[in-house]
């Protein structure tokens, strides 16, 4: 195959002494594996180690044949940090995967998130944003507290599914404590998790859904994903595909899709469902979504009959579509 641009992998290596941050961000394993699969798909590609130089070492590329796979993730060692590589790439004109710039921005702020999805009459747990531990005035329990800029699951702990005025104080209080930002508190829906990962720009593809089934557990007798049972898979049945009824399915698929375009989401992101008396609600929304060899999506991809090669190389061929002057 004969490509007429090149593609340059993005990548911020970091340097975390956490373990269980580390375990977060793109590794050069990770990065390996993206580059290999590029070059299997018939790409001419580089890796693009990012900097503090990186708008000098850009100038040295030609926007109209180059793509650039955005892996960056994070900013000043912080793996959940936004990171305003993006907005270097779109003022020197270069294409590049995933959302633009001002939606990775915004999409660190779940409260922003929430907004726009009430606005576009999607279903969404109802919530608040609490800026200091009085909490009079909620009264939907279970709830679910969490930090409002923070994501990856960091934040939330056994602790906080609150089941009481007391509890939800608390924990809120911990949240500003902890944290130093505001806690988005939302009606807690209980039960199976659906991961939901879209691609696609003008035409959208939803892929073989994955469903998150919380075993029971005596430290957690909610079902939900704290930060050790996301990245330690701990206590969780997974199946790709997800085993649901069609009607379901088409609903689940339906407000996917309704959230990827009304979040002005691009080429590929993920979208986490919880189902209460048949309706699907958007629980989080991921702009950015893990797109590594191992990752949710590249596993409901290899369940739609793609392999990781063609999964990376469809994305650049979506982000290929806005090359200046294509």
């Amino acid at each position: 195959m004969t490509v007429p641009y090149q593609v340059l992998i993005a990548y911020r290596p970091f340097h975390i002494d956490d373990p269980n941050l580390a375990q977060t961000v793109a590794t050069d394993a990770t990065i390996q594996a993206a580059f290999e699969a590029l070059q299997q798909a018939g790409f001419d590609v580089s890796v693009l180690s990012v900097g503090a130089d990186i708008a000098n070492v850009l100038r040295h590329y030609d926007p109209r044949h180059t793509v650039i796979f955005n892996y960056c993730d994070g900013f000043d060692d912080d793996p959940t940090g936004y990171d305003p590589v993006t907005g270097i790439f779109e003022r020197l004109g270069f294409a590049y995967t995933g959302a633009h710039d001002a939606i990775l921005l915004s999409s660190q702020d779940k409260g922003r998130t929430k907004v726009i999805m009430e606005r576009e009459h999607i279903s969404t747990p109802t919530y608040r944003i609490y800026e200091q531990a009085d909490v009079n005035g909620w009264n939907i329990f279970p709830a679910l507290v969490k930090p409002v800029r923070k994501h990856g699951s960091l934040g939330i702990t056994p602790e906080s599914v609150v089941e009481t005025p007391e509890q939800l104080a608390r924990q809120v209080g911990r949240v500003l404590n902890e944290w130093q930002q505001p806690a988005l508190v939302e009606d807690f829906i209980d039960g199976t998790e659906y991961r939901v990962s879209v691609w696609g720009n003008a035409a959208l593809e939803v892929l073989p859904l994955m469903s998150i089934q919380f075993l029971p557990m005596p430290e957690r007798p909610y079902g939900m994903k704290d930060f050790d049972t996301k990245w330690l898979e701990h206590g969780m049945q997974i199946d790709i595909p997800a085993k649901v009824e069609p009607g379901l399915l088409t609903r689940i698929e339906q407000v996917a899709m309704q959230a990827f375009r009304a979040l002005e989401m691009r080429d590929y992101g993920g979208i986490d469902i919880r189902v209460r008396d048949g309706i699907p609600y958007v629980i989080d929304p991921n702009a950015n979504a893990d797109i590594c060899d191992v990752s949710s999506f590249s596993q409901m991809a290899r369940a739609a009959g793609y392999d990781y090669a063609t999964v990376l190389a469809r994305i650049v061929g979506l982000a290929a579509e806005r090359i200046p002057g294509t």
